[in-house]
């Protein structure tokens, strides 16, 4: 899946989405629930659905010595 590092999968950090073609079609808060958003658009499709990690960058700032 290729795209995939291509999306902004920020605003969906710790949910579940739907992916078909390279984009977003459902999002959940499980499985379940991106599964269904989706199927309601493109019942006839089968999604890729994954869940998007929440990251936290413990220092974001470069050391300086």
């Amino acid at each position: 899946m290729g795209n995939q590092d291509q999306l902004d999968l920020t605003p969906y950090a710790g949910r579940w989405i739907a992916i078909v073609r390279g984009k977003i079609t459902g999002v959940g808060m499980s499985e379940q629930e991106a599964r269904l958003a989706f199927k309601h658009q493109r019942p006839k499709e089968e999604p890729t659905v994954v869940f998007v990690p929440e990251m936290t960058l413990k220092d974001p700032k470069p050391a300086t010595n």
